[in-house]
Parts: C-alpha cells; sequence; structure tokens
C-alpha cells in the first residue's frame, strides 16, 4: 500500500436536513441514493454550463455528505454555492481537520475514512483522516502520480479543464448523470450531448521526443488546432501529452505535428 498526500484538496461538509437534496441540485451527478461509504465524482457548473470545479462526493453515513473540493477553490466556490442556499435548510462548513489522501492499493488497515474512486485507477481510493495516520506507509511523489495520470489520459482540475471548458470536452462523461433532475448548466450540457458538435476535445497524444505544455499542435498545413495542456516522458523517451484538438483535425486522416514532430492519437 502506497499514498499520495493531497493538500491541494479540501473537505466540505454539506450539512441539514435538505443536504442531500440541495447538492443533488448543484452538482452534475446523481447523489440521491447512495450508501455509507460510497463516493461520486461530479462537477460543479456555472449558468453557462462551464465547470467551476470537479468534486467527490462521498457518502459518510451519521456523518453526512462532503464534497471533496480543489483547496485553492474553496472561497470562491463556497460564495457560488450559498447563493443557491434559499429556504432549505444547508449548511457549508469547511472542516479543516481533515487531511486527503488517494490510497493505492488495500492490503493494511489505516485510520480513517476511505471512499472506492476507480476513476483515479483501478486499485485508487479516496481517503479522509488525521494525515498522522498515514505516517508508516510509503509515498507516491506527485512527479509519479502525474506520470501515470496523463499516461492513463485523465483529465486533472486547473491543468486540462477549468472555467472555460464544457464537461463533454474534457471527456468527463463519467462525473454526468444524464437520467438525475435539474442542476445549475443542465440545459447547455444536455444540449451538446444532444447535438455532439463540440468544437474541440481533449485527447491523448504520443510524440517521438517529450513535448511540454503550452506546445502547439498543428495539422498537416501548419494551421494550429489546438494546444497541449499535461505532458510527460515515458522511459523510452517518447513523450506522452494531453491536449485539445479542434473537432474538424480529428476527423479523417488529417496528420498533427507538435513542435515540428508527428504526434499521434493515444489509445
Amino acid at each position: 500500500m502506497r499514498v499520495r498526500l493531497r493538500p491541494d484538496l479540501a473537505v466540505l461538509s454539506v450539512r441539514g436536513d435538505d443536504a442531500r437534496a440541495w447538492l443533488n441540485g448543484q452538482i452534475t451527478n446523481d447523489v440521491r441514493s447512495t450508501k455509507p461509504g460510497d463516493a461520486v465524482h461530479a462537477l460543479v457548473l456555472n449558468v453557462k454550463g462551464r465547470i467551476l470545479a470537479d468534486a467527490i462526493v462521498v457518502d459518510r453515513g451519521e456523518r453526512g455528505l462532503a464534497a471533496i473540493i480543489p483547496a485553492s477553490e474553496h472561497g470562491a466556490l463556497r460564495e457560488h454555492l450559498e447563493k443557491y442556499v434559499i429556504m432549505e435548510d444547508v449548511e457549508l462548513v469547511l472542516d479543516e481537520t481533515l487531511s486527503v489522501a488517494v490510497v493505492y492499493g488495500d492490503d493494511a488497515a489505516i485510520g480513517g475514512e476511505r471512499f472506492a474512486t476507480p476513476w483515479l485507477g483501478s486499485d485508487a481510493s479516496i481517503w479522509i483522516g488525521v494525515a498522522s495516520g498515514l505516517a508508516s506507509l510509503p509515498r507516491v511523489d506527485d512527479a509519479e502520480a502525474e506520470r501515470d495520470r496523463i499516461h492513463a489520459g485523465r483529465a486533472a482540475f486547473g491543468i486540462d479543464f477549468g472555467p472555460t471548458t464544457y464537461p463533454q470536452e474534457a471527456g468527463l462523461d463519467g462525473a454526468v448523470s444524464f437520467q438525475k433532475g435539474c442542476y445549475l448548466g443542465q440545459e447547455v450540457v444536455c444540449m451538446l450531448e444532444n447535438r455532439g458538435q463540440l468544437s474541440r476535445k481533449l485527447v491523448r497524444l504520443e510524440t517521438d521526443h517529450a513535448v511540454s505544455p503550452g506546445a502547439k499542435v498543428l495539422d498537416e498545413s501548419g494551421a494550429d488546432v489546438g494546444a497541449i495542456t499535461s505532458a510527460t516522458t515515458a522511459s523510452d523517451g517518447h513523450g506522452i501529452a494531453l491536449g485539445y484538438v479542434k473537432r474538424t483535425a480529428l476527423e479523417g486522416t488529417r496528420a498533427l505535428h507538435v513542435d515540428g514532430a508527428p504526434a499521434r492519437l493515444g489509445r
């Protein structure tokens, strides 16, 4: 078992008699019938359907629901959400006593609470508790975790998506329920889903050499059709990257280039 400490994440408790129904109306995924120990990946959108943050909503049983959110967005996100607490019995409380980590493997018992999060990796779970409870476990450093994330093609908030991004552009369909009731930004998201006409898409690219975030993606004519958002280098020196590419450039057999070298769509 290994752990990656996540001081960049914070735990926002959602309390009150109306907490579940209210929260379900603020996020893209369905939390109406979660059970203790469940975790749900969801997004918080603005009225235009763009992503303010992603959240892992965890069911803590008698402790109620909590949203694990980017710590950097806590103030703005809490202010945004509180605007939609009208007559409901709901209170949003940042729990500063809790730390967050991603735990890989399940061969040891540790203190705190763990929730299965398969979208972070097949053996990954999210953990909340007192950080000292992880003192004896080996660490996964951020650089290693980033390499694994990019290789797996998982988008990260603040790096690959954010307030200019629609969920489908970033491949975050798994964080959206199209069967649940209304939520902020739903009309735009459903319209994009029904029409299927995204202007760009986040894709995984492979290159013959290392590339850097911000590098332009060009088509065979030299036209600018996208940009790299995340990049890492494989053990053989090949570059692996995530980046947005225009839909029209992904159609047919058009060749792509990054930093003058051919780029192949990854699997």
